[in-house]
């Protein structure tokens, strides 16, 4: 037999407080059975703890309030499984993304990331197709994996081979203001096809120092400051957009990067 419980012996049981309680009721997600009209004073049940419980469990994990609805709701089995699976992945990617954080910190406090090899390079003026856009630094990743999708879809419809391995420009408003142009490009020696976004462009002779990462962007930051602090302590730096050569990705994400520093003609 269900026993009514004041919302105070009910918040004991599940170790849900109050305030959280009348949350989860205002937005539809745990009800009590009774709620005098006159008061306001809610009333549960002994056997909505364990769902109380389950609730708050989920909640532990983060899972969206949306989610946990769902998951409550679903009349099978495979669809609740489904849900839970979804978020197990999310927390799986979010640790992830701590463990890479904690291990560039170690680095950073124990300056344990080694030394940076820099070379000096004169790139010829080169052709290419680009997709150029003013863009906010939030948007930055969106962008790249959209136009990188364009850039391969346009790509077979023509019978060269790029010249070159794909490449990036980002002009430095894009990290002092948070807005700025982005072009992703790709050296090619024909113009594109007509019905697309790519335009042709040249790219002038520049010298750069060169810097390579290993890895996803996670960790690209620390090599674009080690080489623009090399270069600025040097004084060899010269206005115009850093430059960047992907010469492996994998699905959308570069994890063999050249970074290219724009500097004087006679830099070594």
């Amino acid at each position: 037999m269900t026993a009514r419980l004041s919302i105070g012996e009910f918040a004991l049981m599940t170790h849900l407080s109050k305030k959280a309680l009348r949350y989860y009721h205002e937005v539809g997600l745990l009800e009590p059975i009774h709620t005098d009209p006159h008061t306001g004073y809610r009333h549960y049940g002994t056997d909505q703890v364990t769902q109380a419980q389950i609730i708050r469990c989920y909640r532990g994990m983060d899972m969206p309030l949306p989610e946990v609805k769902a998951v409550l709701a679903a009349e099978r089995t495979e669809d609740r499984n489904a849900i839970i699976a979804t978020h197990l992945t999310r927390m799986e990617d979010q640790l992830r993304e701590t463990g890479k954080a904690v291990q560039t910190l170690r680095e950073l406090l124990t300056g344990s990331s080694g030394q940076l090899d820099v070379e000096f390079r004169t790139l010829p003026r080169t052709r290419a197709w680009a997709l150029t856009s003013m863009i906010s630094l939030d948007d930055y990743y969106t962008w790249y994996a959209d136009a990188l999708r364009e850039i391969r879809t346009a790509l077979p419809r023509v019978e060269q081979a790029p010249r070159g391995p794909l490449g990036g420009l980002v002009t430095r408003e894009l990290f002092t203001d948070e807005t700025g142009r982005a072009t992703l490009f790709v050296p090619m020696d024909v113009p594109p096809p007509a019905d697309t976004r790519l335009v042709e462009i040249s790219l002038p002779a520049t010298r750069y120092a060169v810097a390579v990462h290993t890895g996803d962007r996670e960790g690209a930051d620390r090599v674009c400051g080690a080489l623009g602090s090399g270069i600025m302590e040097r004084q060899i730096g010269v206005p115009g957009p850093v430059r960047e050569h992907y010469l492996s990705i994998e699905g959308s994400d570069p994890t063999h990067t050249e970074i290219c520093w724009p500097v004087t003609a006679d830099s070594r």
